[in-house]
């Protein structure tokens, strides 16, 4: 036995059939702790059976692997024996759960950035707190069984030959929910979305997903607020193409609509579009066909069409024709703020750590933030969500690193916030907010 339960959890086992083995691993010396090893199987008994075990060299058959404060050469081997039991199993047991200090996140982002490209984050869940009973505290609501992706891996230009990748985390219940609704979007053929976010909140990587989960064609981007122009020609030649002759010295161009093929048209910033923007669009989107510039016959708009906006639902359909916005006829879908994804906001905190880490030259990294600094993380509602996290950890990292400090302190990320996530903006009223 692990832990000692007291008689009321044990009365609830007994009450509920769930029954779930819970594997555990803790770092010295919190092994030697006897009230910390009770205190876990207090946690995890209403859900669990009385089998709570060490993970020792060979992790035993579990639901559920946690780890606190673990080494990452002790890590990398749990979630190598989760990824073996996982594939084995196939119903996304078991699932693997690290407990955190903040002070350390340099180094789990380093594990991350390794783990992520060799499929070690399956069944991956987070929890940081310096305390390791607050910890504890939050271990029930992480054993539900993932069987969701919980990771993207997308070419860091996705419409150019490269083999160099990133990675968008996507370990929150809320984004593995979303990314399960877009796969059945695409099983099921539905080729038009309209995706809503807050800016930075990672629409362009939902929209990846969605084409990979379709595997056919090609993902092509088109920023339509940037390319917007009052030149319909232009436009009907950027989404439809033209033929050779359209126009003085014009030789033929294949449009966003033809080199998508049966793949995704992604319309970015689409709550820009009016004018011969809008015309272009109603023509190929009410008819599923277009006409190419200059051609004399139309072609069948075969590829999915995904627009994206950071706007919040009321500023669009305030500034939008109705009829405009049948004729799109796209599936809504909202993608949550990175406020409310606390797992993913970890991801993106510490593998942007470890980024800095591994650039940095004559610095000596600091290992992580410090309590205060990881609350005023944790406080932040973030409207500018992931690109606005990664700009205040750099901006932070870099005051640490030139103090020769060894945690980044709440003052360098108050000052990083007042640059790049202000408390109040004009533009905060515009933006959605998914849940915040």
């Amino acid at each position: 036995m692990f832990g000692k339960r007291s008689p009321q959890r044990a009365e609830a086992t007994d009450r509920n059939s769930i029954r779930a083995r819970v594997s555990v691993h803790l770092a010295a010396p919190l092994a030697e702790s006897q009230a910390l090893r009770d205190r876990i199987a207090d946690a995890v008994v209403p859900l669990t059976s009385e089998v709570i075990s060490d993970a020792g060299r060979r992790l035993p058959a579990s639901d559920a692997v946690f780890a606190l404060f673990p080494e990452p050469e002790a890590l990398t081997r749990l979630a190598e024996a989760v990824r073996e039991q996982r594939a084995a199993r196939g119903d996304g047991w078991p699932v693997l759960i690290v407990g955190l200090s903040p002070d350390r996140l340099t180094e789990f982002g380093g594990w991350l950035a390794d783990a992520a490209p060799a499929d070690l984050v399956q069944g991956l869940r987070l929890i940081v707190e310096r305390d390791p009973e607050r910890i504890v505290a939050q271990l029930p609501g992480r054993l539900e069984a993932v069987v969701e992706p919980n990771v993207i891996a997308m070419p860091v230009s996705t419409e150019v030959d490269n083999r160099e990748y990133k990675y968008f985390y996507c370990l929150s219940p809320e984004l593995r929910g979303l990314l399960a609704h877009l796969q059945e979007l695409a099983e099921n053929n539905i080729s038009r979305i309209y995706l809503l976010g807050g800016p930075g909140a990672g629409k362009t990587s939902l929209a990846y997903y969605y084409f990979l989960a379709r595997t056919r064609g090609n993902f092509v981007t088109v920023n339509l607020t940037a390319e917007a122009t009052d030149d319909k020609a232009a436009m009907k030649s950027l989404l439809c193409g033209h033929v050779s002759g359209a126009f003085p010295g014009a030789g033929s161009r294949t449009g966003a609509f033809s080199h998508a093929r049966d793949g995704v048209c992604f319309l970015d910033e689409s709550h820009g579009v009016s004018g011969s923007v809008m015309e272009v669009l109603m023509e190929a989107l009410d008819s599923n066909q277009y006409l190419p510039y200059g051609a004399s016959a139309k072609r069948p708009l075969d590829c999915a069409v995904v627009f994206a906006s950071n706007r919040s639902w009321d500023t669009l359909i305030a500034s939008v024709n109705m009829d405009e916005h049948a004729r799109l006829g796209a599936m809504i879908l909202h993608l949550p703020d990175l406020a409310v994804r606390r797992e993913d906001l970890i991801a993106v905190l510490a593998t942007t750590l470890d980024g800095m880490r591994r650039r940095a030259t004559t610095w000596v990294a600091p290992a992580g933030l410090s309590q205060a600094a990881w609350q005023a993380i944790g406080d932040c509602p973030w409207r500018g969500n992931t690109r606005a996290l990664i700009r205040v950890i750099e901006t932070a990292f870099v005051t640490a690193a030139s103090r020769r400090a060894p945690l980044i302190e709440r003052d360098a990320v108050d000052e990083a916030m007042a640059i790049w996530e202000p408390e109040t903006h004009a533009s905060h009223a515009l933006y959605t907010s998914g849940g915040r």
